[in-house]
C-alpha cells in the first residue's frame, strides 16, 4: 500500500523502470534457490538447504534464526488488528485471536492453509483490480514523462534495490516443500511464476500510482491518496481497508509455514526438542510445534510487549539465508556459466544487506547482529551434543550437494 508511493518519492516516475531492472536483479538471486530446489527433495526448506550445503551446523544456524520468525506473526496480526483503530487491550485481543486462527487453519492441515492463502490472495487482487479499473483511464504522460528520474545514477541504484527487497521473498517457497508433491518440479515452478506476477503488478502499480496525478500530490504517499482522488468515498475506504487487511494476512500466513516445516525438520534432527516433530494421525500436521508457535506468537500480544523492533531485526538474516544458499550452489557448481549466475546472486543478496544496513537505525543493526550470533552460539552449543551421525548432515534427499547441481 505504500511501497509505490516511498518508491517515486526516492527516484521519480519512472520507478516502474526500476520496478523492472528490480525484476532481474531478483531473478538472478533467485537463480541458485531455483538450482538447489530442482536438484534434491528438501522437506525441511531452506534449513535443509543450507545444512546440505554448508555443513550441519550452518542447517542449525538457519533453523534458529527461522525461530526469531515468530515474531513476524506477532507484528503481522498486531498490524492487522490496528487497522480497526480499537482500544489497546481490545486490539491486541483481535490481535491474539487472529495468531491462534491462522495457527489453527495450519494444524488443519497444509492444503487447508492453502486454500486459505488463496481465498485471500484472490480477494486482494479483486481490491487492487477495482483500483487499477478507477485509475487506468486516468493514467496521463505528463505526468509519467516529468521529474522521471530525481538525483544521481546512485539515487535510482538505490530505487531499484529497494524495489529488488520488494519482490525477493519468492525464495521462501522452498520452506513448503515438504507439502508439495513433485516438489523438484513444483517448487522451482510456483518461484518463476511467482516472481513474475510480482513483478508485473509491481509494475503496473507504479504506472497508475505516478500517472494520475503530479508527483508532490503521491511522492512519499500512500494509495490512499491516488484512490481517494478518482474513487468513491467508500470504495476507496474499502480498497485501502481490504488491500491493508490481506496483504498482511495473507503474509501471515505464509510466514507460518514458512516456520512450521523447516523447524519440524530441525526437530526431528535433534536442533530442537524431537517431541515438536510429531505430527497428528489424522491431520499429518506438528500440532506440538504449531502450539508452541502459537503460544510464542500470542505471549507478546498479552504483555503489550510490541515485537515490532524484534521483527524488523530479522530482516537482514533472511536475506543472509539467501546468500548462504547462493554462496554453497556457487561452490559445488561444475559449469562456468551457471557458477557465475550464482557468483552474481551473491553480489546481489551482499547489495541488498548493505542497502538494508544503510536504511536501518542503529538499535536494528544491533538486533540483528544479536539474533546472528544467538543463532551462531546456539548451534555451535547443540552441534556438540548432537551425535556425530546425527550432527553430520540434515536427513533427507540432499542430490544437490553430494551429486553437485547440474
Amino acid at each position: 500500500m505504500s511501497m509505490a508511493g516511498i518508491g517515486i518519492g526516492i527516484t521519480g516516475t519512472g520507478l516502474w523502470t526500476a520496478a523492472l531492472t528490480a525484476g532481474i536483479l531478483a531473478a538472478v538471486a533467485l537463480a541458485p534457490q531455483l538450482a538447489v530446489s530442482a536438484g534434491g527433495a528438501y522437506p525441511g526448506g531452506q534449513y535443509e538447504q543450507v545444512g546440505a550445503l554448508l555443513g550441519a551446523r550452518a542447517g542449525g544456524v538457519v533453523a534458529y534464526l527461522m525461530c526469531f520468525l515468530v515474531f513476524d506473526v506477532t507484528a503481522y496480526a498486531w498490524s492487522a488488528a490496528k487497522l480497526l483503530h480499537l482500544p489497546s487491550l481490545a486490539e491486541r485481543t483481535l490481535a491474539a485471536i487472529i495468531v491462534v486462527v491462522f495457527v489453527a487453519i495450519h494444524a488443519l492441515g497444509a492444503r487447508v492453509a492453502a486454500v486459505a492463502q488463496l481465498v485471500m490472495a484472490v480477494l486482494l487482487a479483486v481490491a487492487f483490480g477495482v483500483y487499477a479499473a478507477y485509475l487506468a483511464p486516468h493514467v496521463r504522460a505528463e505526468y509519467l514523462t516529468r521529474n522521471v528520474f530525481l538525483g544521481s545514477p546512485a539515487v535510482f541504484l538505490f530505487a531499484v534495490l529497494y524495489m529488488t527487497f520488494m519482490v525477493n521473498g519468492v525464495a521462501s517457497v522452498a520452506n513448503y516443500a515438504a507439502v508439495t508433491r513433485e516438489p523438484r518440479v513444483a517448487i522451482p515452478r510456483a518461484m518463476r511464476l511467482s516472481l513474475v506476477i510480482v513483478v508485473v503488478l509491481y509494475t503496473v502499480l507504479c504506472v497508475l500510482d505516478a500517472g494520475v496525478l503530479p508527483i508532490d500530490r503521491v511522492a512519499n504517499r500512500d494509495l490512499s491518496v491516488s484512490a481517494g482522488a478518482f474513487m468513491p468515498s467508500g470504495i476507496a475506504a474499502a480498497f485501502v481497508a481490504s488491500g491493508s487487511a490481506f496483504a498482511l494476512l495473507t503474509t501471515l500466513n505464509a510466514v507460518i509455514g514458512w516456520i512450521v516445516h523447516p523447524l519440524r525438520a530441525a526437530a526431528r534432527d535433534g536442533w530442537l526438542p524431537k517431541e515438536l516433530a510429531a505430527v497428528s494421525e489424522r491431520t499429518g500436521t506438528p500440532v506440538r510445534l504449531l502450539a508452541v508457535l502459537a503460544a510464542a506468537g500470542v505471549v507478546p500480544l498479552i504483555a503489550g510487549v510490541s515485537t515490532m523492533t524484534v521483527s524488523s531485526s530479522v530482516t537482514i538474516l533472511t536475506i543472509v539465508v539467501q546468500l548462504a544458499i547462493a554462496a554453497g550452489a556457487t561452490r559445488r557448481q561444475e559449469r562456468p556459466v551457471v557458477r557465475g549466475v550464482c557468483a552474481a546472486a551473491c553480489v546481489v543478496d551482499v547489495l541488498l544487506i548493505i542497502w538494508l544496513l544503510y536504511t536501518m537505525n542503529t538499535l536494528l543493526i544491533a538486533g540483528n547482529a544479536v539474533l546472528l550470533l544467538i543463532a551462531v552460539l546456539a548451534a555451535y552449543l547443540r552441534g556438540a551434543s548432537l551425535p556425530q551421525s546425527d550432527e553430520t548432515r540434515p536427513k533427507g534427499n540432499v542430490g544437490t550437494a553430494d551429486a553437485r547441481i547440474r
